[in-house]
């Protein structure tokens, strides 16, 4: 992680607040706060204790990261993303680049763990051999904005800190400026900073060819490059304080640990003592500034003692000053506390075992969830990006993507259910579905997530009836009799294998598949005559599809 020297930061005393803020949680998700736990520590204890413990701060427990990489499965697997169909077909590949949604895991968990994140698109046009965008991840300790007054959690100017070589191969910081605050006057400008704080244009050093000039423009108006995520939909730039709880526990967790790790070593026996007897072993250490007479011993040492008092001296023990396993089970339930200031419902915590013997594993459920909160503010964010891509793409590479962001449809995969879940929930819906307490489309709706209206889940029952009717007709008609010996074409044929004939049938109704490529797997798979299993597909991938939800 880059250092920002302070002359570089921003002036407000509210940015500064917010860039430390955000710089903190950037480490923490690093790991590269131990600087953080030890200044705690100092806050926490004793300056004679203090230096001793912050020697080897216990870093090696990160709730912060641990709950947040949980929380982050949006991207965990490629969004489904298709255009209106007014757009007709179009080639995404310029602005859906292999790199973009890996890339977006990143994202997504800086948006999880500081509440925003910004992300740059850039069209290398006078690279002639550029025939894709390029994403790049900004953190927002990195950029001041200001905000569009008739949207005021989306910027029309952004200042970005970015270190910078002149021509003679020095390093200097500077300020990248963009400002479409004004379409008719846009603002590019490269500011360099001087050892006093002080900005001055320096465009012609490291920009030339853009001196004058706005860099991005589509159709006459300027594009800004830059698209800010939120974690949750709003009317505001910032929300940088939110989620400080888990923020302050985690490293003060960290300095507990680290107390308890010197607790387990140096406290965790009795302490012995003596009264009127001297030892010729000893040695003063200075701690903290503190003079400290000990005896150093290890297994091998022979004390000898001597005693001072009349009566002869006494050599006793005090009883242990830490139960490291009381002390440890205090801090695990102080741990479990700390994960609910994420937004998280007890119910969706999991206490199990790990390398470490102990850890917080958040329930599918519960990840589930919290995906569902955050997805409608990363769509509108992902809409926005893939518009902003396009208007690059279009006026630089002499593309013709929609630039309206309302013309994507992005459905984030996420996490499934795992078998034993799907399980218990077809199980429960079946008893439901006996009772005549729900309906079939009810069932579908409950069993398949995606579908968010009962005109879907009407066209997925349908397409599940044409098949099985399809299926039916084909084993009493007997074609393909050499494919089962002794029945019709399908007599052989279990209920989970027309379970996944019928997966098959939908995947390509969903556009998962190509049409020519579902005909094939039911064919191949279930050992049918490819007119059967043509028949079975039926008009499914010609003039059949359900519809994705945005």
């Amino acid at each position: 992680m880059v250092t920002i020297p302070s002359h570089v930061r921003p002036d407000s005393v509210e940015e500064k607040a917010r860039w430390d803020e955000q710089g903190l949680r950037l480490r923490l998700l690093e790991g590269a706060h131990i600087q953080d736990v030890q200044e705690d520590i100092r806050s926490m204890f004793a300056s004679e204790i203090a230096a001793d413990l912050e020697i080897s701060a216990d870093v090696s427990r990160n709730v912060f990261l641990h709950v947040y990489n949980q929380l982050n499965t949006a991207y965990s697997t490629s969004p489904e993303v298709r255009v209106s169909e007014e757009s007709g077909e179009v080639d995404l590949s310029p602005v859906i680049t292999p790199r973009l949604w890996p890339q977006q895991a990143q994202t997504g968990l800086i948006v999880h763990a500081l509440n925003e994140a910004v992300v740059r698109v850039d069209w290398a046009y006078w690279n002639e051999s550029t025939s894709e965008c390029s994403y790049r991840l900004v953190t927002p300790d990195t950029v001041v904005l200001k905000a569009d007054p008739a949207q005021p959690d989306s910027p029309l100017r952004v200042e970005e800190v970015r270190p910078r070589s002149t021509p003679a191969g020095e390093t200097v910081w500077t300020w990248e400026v963009w400002d479409v605050s004004d379409p008719e006057n846009p603002i590019f400008r490269v500011d360099a900073v001087n050892d006093n704080g002080d900005r001055q244009d320096a465009t012609h050093i490291f920009a030339p060819e853009l001196v004058g000039k706005y860099p991005y423009m589509h159709e006459g108006l300027p594009v800004l490059p830059y698209v800010l995520y939120h974690k949750a939909i709003g009317s505001r730039l910032w929300s940088w304080q939110k989620g400080i709880e888990l923020v302050r526990g985690s490293l003060r967790l960290a300095s507990l640990w680290t107390h308890w790790g010197d607790g387990f070593t140096n406290a965790a026996y009795p302490q012995r003592y003596s009264l009127d007897v001297e030892s010729q072993a000893g040695i003063s250490r200075n701690i903290g500034g503190v003079s400290v007479d000990v005896v150093p011993t290890d297994r091998k040492s022979i004390l000898k003692f001597s005693s001072t008092g009349p009566t002869g001296g006494v050599l006793s023990q005090f009883s242990a000053a830490m139960d490291p396993r009381s002390a440890a089970e205090s801090l695990k339930i102080y741990e479990s506390g700390l994960s609910t200031y994420a937004g998280l419902n007890p119910s969706d915590l999991q206490v199990t075992g790990a390398q470490s013997g102990y850890a917080i594993v958040v329930s599918r459920e519960g990840q589930r969830r919290k995906q569902r909160e955050i997805e409608p503010a990363l769509r509108i964010a992902d809409q926005t990006l893939l518009a902003t891509a396009a208007k690059l793409s279009n006026a630089y590479g002499g593309h013709n993507l929609p630039t309206n962001p309302r013309d994507y449809s992005i459905n984030y995969r996420g996490i499934g259910e795992g078998p034993e879940e799907r399980k218990t929930k077809a199980e429960g819906i079946e008893r439901e579905l006996s009772l005549g307490v729900i309906s079939r489309i009810d069932a579908v709706r409950r069993l398949n997530p995606e579908i968010v209206s009962d005109s879907d889940a009407v066209e997925r029952l349908l397409a599940v009836d044409r098949i099985d009717e399809v299926m039916a007709e084909a084993a009493r008609s007997g074609e393909g009799a050499q494919a089962v010996p002794g029945g019709g074409a399908l007599s052989g044929l279990d209920g989970a294998q027309v379970t996944s004939a019928q997966s098959i049938v939908l995947s390509v109704a969903a556009g998962e598949l190509p049409r020519d490529a579902g005909v094939s797997m039911l064919s191949n798979f279930f050992n049918l005559p490819p007119s059967v299993a043509d028949q079975i597909m039926g008009s499914v991938g010609r003039s059949f599809r359900t519809s994705t939800p945005e």
